[in-house]
């Protein structure tokens, strides 16, 4: 897939979907307390998306909540089957925070980098060559610095 090209996914049920740009954003696993609750997991695999360049089709559900790092974050999901689809941080309201397990090409991603080491689960052994930060970083530039293309 190349920078540009259509990225497509939705829910569970097929009720929702969705469609964006790649614009290069690399995907991540995010091991933060609350991804681990929301998400019912261990972990979330997520990606970023301009909201400019998201569409989505079917009826969806919307909710706040305050993230780990204490900012406010909506997050998208289906009405029916109650998929979680996407978020969005308040702190930058420009990106869309997509579920990449809702990607229909989801099984081809692998995560660039690891956020929140210091919450993962002490059963999770991440690879020793991709970067593992205990949190995540503090500023907006420094988020983009790390999920934009190098």
């Amino acid at each position: 897939m190349a920078i540009g090209d259509a990225i497509t996914g939705g829910c569970a049920c097929g009720a929702v979907r969705w469609r964006a740009v790649d614009r290069g954003f690399r995907p991540y696993a995010c091991h933060c307390k609350g991804c681990q609750t929301r998400q019912g997991s261990a972990f979330a695999l997520n990606q970023q998306v301009l909201v400019t360049d998201l569409a989505t089709e079917g009826a969806a559900i919307e909710g706040t909540c305050t993230g780990s790092h204490g900012a406010t974050v909506t997050h998208v999901a289906c009405r029916s089957c109650m998929t979680r689809l996407y978020t969005i941080n308040h702190e930058r309201p420009e990106i869309a925070t997509i579920r990449t397990g809702t990607r229909d090409d989801s099984p081809d991603l692998v995560p660039a980098f690891h956020v929140w080491t210091s919450r993962k689960q002490p059963w999770i052994a991440l690879p020793d060559d991709v970067p593992q930060l205990e949190t995540q970083p503090s500023t907006r530039e420094g988020w983009m610095a790390l999920v934009l293309p190098a």
